[in-house]
């Protein structure tokens, strides 16, 4: 018995509901997966950011930057810098408490956010020092924001040739 041949019509209409679904599914996939959040640094006129050849790109996490005049979280100044160091009415041991209140209220926001998105907060902390600051201040801001529960530094620096 021979296969039945089929008969096409030529007044046949073209169903594209199923091209309009996947369309769809793609458009909605790159519209979440599309980040308009780009991270933009600018250092301040206060700050020389040291020289090095690393590449990665900034991520997002709270920036703080120790200048010479200030150390500032989210761009609010929280304690000036005099000498190349914290005022000792600001300093509780190695914590200046200061900054501790600005980090620890950070970390309470960036919790929350993290409920609210279904995410995780990662303790991550965007460090901006000037090249002149000595590492002692830069420490005792580590550990400020250790206490605080940040625990992963990404410090930011100009790209440049290294080797």
């Amino acid at each position: 018995m021979a296969p039945k041949r089929r008969k096409f019509d030529l007044d046949a209409e073209l169903n594209i509901t199923s091209l309009m679904d996947i369309m769809t599914i793609i458009l909605v996939f790159l519209l979440k997966s599309y980040s308009t959040e780009d991270i933009q640094i600018a250092p301040s006129e206060n700050l020389l950011l040291p020289v090095s050849s690393a590449d990665r790109a900034p991520e997002l996490a709270v920036n703080t930057v120790i200048s010479k005049i200030a150390i500032t979280v989210d761009g609010v100044d929280v304690v000036s810098v005099s000498g190349n160091q914290v005022g000792e009415q600001d300093k509780r041991g190695t914590l200046i408490t200061p900054l501790f209140d600005a980090l620890k209220a950070a970390a309470d926001q960036a919790k929350a956010n993290a409920v609210t998105t279904g995410g995780k907060f990662n303790g991550r902390l965007l460090l901006q020092c000037d090249r002149d600051i000595p590492f002692s201040l830069v420490r005792e801001v580590m550990y400020t924001a250790g206490q605080a529960q940040f625990a992963e530094f990404k410090f930011v620096v100009y790209q440049g040739g290294g080797g």
